[in-house]
């Protein structure tokens, strides 16, 4: 393809270990997979601004090295020390494993994502605004993200008449509302909750989290930060149940970690938390990311307060999906 901007860019997860398929979208026969976004080798093509030329959301062709078959992603730059207001990759990274947490393999709300690294020079072929994610190190950080294709943005309010008379939306409904109630979503952008599939196949999605947990709040509202469901499935306030502060410290305090090798930030298994009270944590070419013992303790008030819900029976429930 002429003018074609390729990059063959090496495996950084900011997954958890555990690789689970996601379907999602489909490209000339691809299909986009946490596999395929952390494999050791990511093929990205014809990458364009979402919005704007200098837009830090790109979307972009992709396949593996093993496999020439093409899916969609968006790819998302790290600002400087991977960490700004609307831009905050651990927090993307937690909301995917919070809602891993809570719902069955290939049932999350969260689309797939992964952090990846790059030499700066390789990655401006993609991004040509992209900076150093610390300055010396040459190398940068950003998100690669399973593009939701077909999908419709949901209105800021739920359709109550149809909550009612339609289990499959109920559902999807009610389970993003939780993911977003537990994560404190605080940026009510018309297009961060999408829609896709329809009758019994209707799937509810939260696409942006980047302004979420201990973020300050964005400048269009908080709607998804509330619980505005009244029920939610059996096998989820299980879930909710069984859950404990002792796992979400164990999946959400690292959530990733990495050595700087060269030009690029190599993962490494997650050691000790070198700091609770930080969530990005470097100590010389050692880096971490997670959530703070603040926020994963905020998270649990919230799991806390739904238990209660449920409870008091202000919080009834659906039937699982057979």
């Amino acid at each position: 393809m002429t003018g074609m901007k390729t990059l063959r860019v090496r495996w950084i997860s900011g997954i958890a270990l555990l690789l689970v398929p996601f379907a999602a979208l489909h490209a000339n026969g691809g299909t986009c997979t946490l596999d395929a976004l952390t494999a050791p080798e990511l093929v990205i093509e014809d990458a364009k601004p979402v919005r704007f030329e200098n837009d830090i959301t790109r979307k972009a062709i992709a396949h593996t090295a093993a496999d020439p078959a093409t899916f969609r992603i968006k790819v998302r730059r790290a600002g400087p020390g991977v960490s700004s207001f609307n831009n905050e990759p651990r927090y993307e990274l937690a909301a995917y494993e919070v809602s891993r947490l809570l719902l069955p393999p290939g049932e999350e709300v969260v689309p797939a994502i992964a952090l990846r690294s790059e030499a700066l020079a390789e990655f401006r072929a993609i991004d040509p605004a992209a900076a150093e994610s610390w300055r010396g190190t040459h190398a940068a950080m950003f998100m690669v993200q399973c593009w939701l294709e077909g999908a419709r943005p949901h209105r800021l309010e739920i359709d109550a008449t149809r909550f009612a008379a339609d289990l499959a939306y109920a559902r999807a409904i009610s389970r993003l509302n939780v993911v977003t109630y537990l994560i404190e979503h605080k940026d009510s952008n018309l297009g961060n909750v999408m829609l896709t599939g329809e009758g019994e196949a209707v799937r509810a999605w939260a696409i942006d989290n980047g302004v979420a947990f201990d973020s300050d709040e964005s400048d269009v509202g908080t709607f998804w930060r509330d619980l505005h469901v009244g029920a939610v499935e059996r096998s989820l306030a299980d879930r909710l149940r069984t859950l404990t502060l002792a796992e979400l410290r164990a999946r959400l305090g690292v959530i990733a970690q990495y050595e700087l090798v060269g030009d690029a930030w190599e993962p490494r298994p997650p050691a000790a938390n070198f700091d609770a009270g930080r969530g990005v944590r470097r100590r010389g070419n050692q880096l971490q990311l997670g959530l703070t013992n603040r926020e994963i303790g905020a998270l649990e008030r919230r799991r806390g307060r739904l238990i209660s819900l449920l409870d008091k029976g202000r919080l009834t429930l659906l039937p699982d999906a057979s």
